[in-house]
């Protein structure tokens, strides 16, 4: 594992190490904020348990190397590493099954030896689960009707730039369309994790300079414009999201854009850019992108659990999944979702959003409508009644770890 050089958004130094404690602390951290998820039950049970699995991705960078393929391990051999702190976390929760995000998280666990066998099973989790609200379903038609004509624009386009697919080159093709760019990641290469088990390759990691972004470059079987609008897109604007977040205070590791109501409010942001970055493409004659992304738009919006292409991953995931489609409309039209960001990424996101409705009518008219959609809170009423903590009673996370009081 190491960084890659090669454009904005990419230049972090390597290999860096941490120390063991540190790393531990780390994960028993990001594993009690994965914890602070706004649902409850079953729902709430299937998102603590994916957010653990998202947390042991991390702990697999850290702990290497046979976990993540040759090279030099990023924490120093010093004490009991990164997935103890996880260990620490998951056995003082005890959520009982997770169905295939416990299938995920065990998969993950193994690389550091045997699953603890307090760990979540692969059972379905136990409850019933929400169905998809009204106004979900009005966002999905919106995007998906936005989408589709994305994707009958795109062929009167020439095709576009290309990218080899080395994450570098990825993110800095991005740059031009995401409205506040960063820089200062690293990239960590984890040939052994691919993109089943790795659902989220962004984060923030203990000891690294700057914001203490990261971003996972993992196997993959995705078309090559896919991995090149994901990456330079999508993930692309959640690392510089994390990176605003991070100048606002300090770095910070795990980020509160990581986990819970963060995530909402992260995803919310990444598919505004998505939509600002197909509008931008029509107009730079990036056809293959464009269809990419109009693609994509469908796709979040078909998705939904009941609907007529769901998938598996969000089917007891009702409020992650709505996020995809309800969160952008939020963010284009000033909803809460918008206040929940910092000023100084908004600004410039609106500022060009502004800028294509007026040069590309079909935006305009997309963005009336999501603004009238919008004039409801659609899930501004989750990210003010505040997450639900699934930590015992008397327990908080320390410098070294959970201790309970």
């Amino acid at each position: 594992m190491g960084s890659e050089g090669g454009g904005p958004g990419a230049g972090a130094p390597g290999p860096l190490h941490v120390t063991a404690p540190l790393a531990r602390a780390w994960a028993a951290a990001a594993a009690a904020a994965a914890i602070r998820v706004p649902a409850g039950d079953a729902e709430a049970d299937a998102w603590i348990v994916r957010g653990w699995a998202d947390v042991a991705v991390g702990c697999v960078a850290l702990d290497g190397p046979g976990f993540a393929g040759p090279g030099p391990r990023m924490t120093r051999r010093d004490g009991p590493g990164a997935f103890s702190g996880l260990d620490e976390v998951v056995g003082s929760v005890r959520v009982v099954s997770g169905g295939q995000h416990a299938a995920r998280l065990r998969y993950l666990r193994r690389f550091a030896g045997p699953v603890p066998p307090w760990y979540p099973d692969t059972r379905r989790v136990a409850g019933p689960i929400r169905g998809v609200g009204e106004r979900a379903w009005r966002a999905a038609g919106l995007v998906a009707e936005f989408g589709e004509l994305l994707i009958a624009t795109a062929a009167r386009l020439p095709p576009g730039t290309a990218c080899p697919l080395v994450s570098a080159q990825q993110l800095a093709w991005g740059v031009r369309y995401r409205p506040s760019p960063s820089e200062g990641h690293l990239t960590l290469h984890l040939p052994t994790v691919n993109r089943r088990l790795a659902r989220r390759t962004w984060m923030c990691l203990p000891g690294l300079p700057g914001p203490g972004t990261a971003i996972a470059e993992v196997p993959s079987t995705a078309t090559p414009m896919a991995q090149q609008i994901w990456r330079g897109i999508h993930e692309g604007a959640h690392l510089d999201h994390l990176s605003s977040l991070a100048r606002l205070s300090h770095p910070l590791a795990p980020n509160p854009g990581e986990f819970g109501a963060g995530l909402l409010v992260a995803e919310s942001y990444a598919m505004a850019v998505e939509i600002l970055a197909a509008v931008e493409c029509v107009l730079a004659g990036e056809g293959h992108a464009v269809r990419q992304l109009g693609a994509g738009l469908v796709e979040r919006a078909t998705r939904l659990p009941g609907g007529s292409n769901p998938t598996a991953e969000f089917a007891d995931l009702p409020t992650l999944a709505e996020v995809y489609v309800l969160g952008p409309l939020e963010v284009l039209a000033d909803g809460p979702a918008a206040a929940a960001l910092p000023e100084e990424i908004t600004r410039s996101l609106r500022e060009r959003w502004r800028s294509a409705c007026a040069a590309y009518p079909p935006a305009a008219a997309f963005g009336s409508a999501a603004a009238e959609l919008a004039g409801w809170p659609l899930f501004g009423p989750l990210l003010s009644a505040g997450p639900r903590s699934r930590l015992p009673p008397g327990a908080a996370v320390t410098a070294h770890g959970l201790l309970t009081v």
